[in-house]
């Protein structure tokens, strides 16, 4: 997981935007009427996420379009005023969309080698569509880590790291463990092993987070594609030569929790890979 600023878009702004989209007529006033409201759930959310109690948050039943959420504003308006005026192409609020989309390089920070193709909601909008249209639970996402994180419930034993809000060490300490399989075709399996000094809380997001997103089976054929592609290099280097290599690569990243960085701190402890393995 890459972590990401917090976006600048000012929350009103954003939806006051995708508010002028809908013409002016009753649903509009309905929307500019609440927007108070709005501002004050936002605001809660935004305490929610930095205490790390998004699981405090109440959430609509599942289906139930017509189940007033806020004022008098429907969850199927909400909604709405996300699909018709935030990710609608032609909508009025698409370009703070394109905005939020952004990352370096085009890169998932969810899984960190999926292209972005769309916003995650993270309190998903189908269970908290209050927050359809805020910067803050809207992350930017490649279409696999979207489908497989889903729209459940934020609860206590299911919440997952907020990209925006979660603690720094989840990039720094190392807890993405890649092992050598000593049989040819060489292959890697992923595991994620916490330090012991993280609190349990923390401990369970991110193990929601790596099994809920499916990350050892992704970050596994991720690196299958790339030893099947550098075998040829590999198979030319001397023992020494390798050795050196590996140590560098793995030295090379700044997040040791990158698939690739845990690709080759696992090569460079693999004796058997290092002597034979890299040969086959």
């Amino acid at each position: 997981m890459k972590l990401m600023p917090k976006p600048t878009l000012n929350r009103s702004t954003v939806y006051s935007d995708c508010v002028a989209g809908l013409g002016a007529g009753e649903l509009s006033d309905r929307f500019i009427a609440a927007s108070e409201f709005v501002d004050a759930v936002s605001e809660q959310y935004a305490s929610r996420a930095e205490s790390k109690q998004l699981h405090m948050l109440v959430p609509c039943d599942w289906g139930h379009g017509e189940q007033v959420v806020l004022t008098d504003i429907t969850k199927s308006e909400f909604v709405a005023l996300y699909d018709n005026q935030m990710s609608n192409a032609k909508g009025s609020g698409r370009s703070h969309y394109d905005k939020l989309r952004l990352t370096k390089l085009g890169i998932c920070p969810l899984c960190g080698f999926g292209h972005v193709s769309t916003l995650d909601h993270f309190a998903a909008k189908s269970r908290y569509p209050a927050f359809s249209v805020l910067p803050i639970n809207l992350v930017p996402s490649c279409s696999d880590c979207n489908k497989d994180k889903g729209a459940s419930l934020i609860t206590v034993d299911g919440e997952m790291p907020h990209p925006y809000f979660e603690e720094p060490r989840v990039e720094t300490d190392i807890w993405l463990m890649c092992d050598v399989i000593e049989a040819l075709p060489v292959t890697v399996v992923y595991r994620a092993q916490f330090p012991l000094f993280w609190d349990e809380s923390l401990k369970r997001r991110m193990e929601n987070y790596f099994s809920g997103l499916k990350l050892a089976a992704r970050y596994a054929v991720q690196a299958g594609s790339y030893l099947a592609d550098a075998k040829s290099f590999l198979s030319k280097l001397s023992e020494e030569d390798l050795r050196w290599y590996l140590e560098s690569k793995a030295a090379s990243y700044e997040r040791p929790n990158e698939w690739e960085a845990a690709l080759y701190a696992g090569l460079t402890r693999s004796m058997w890979f290092k002597q034979a393995g890299y040969r086959g």
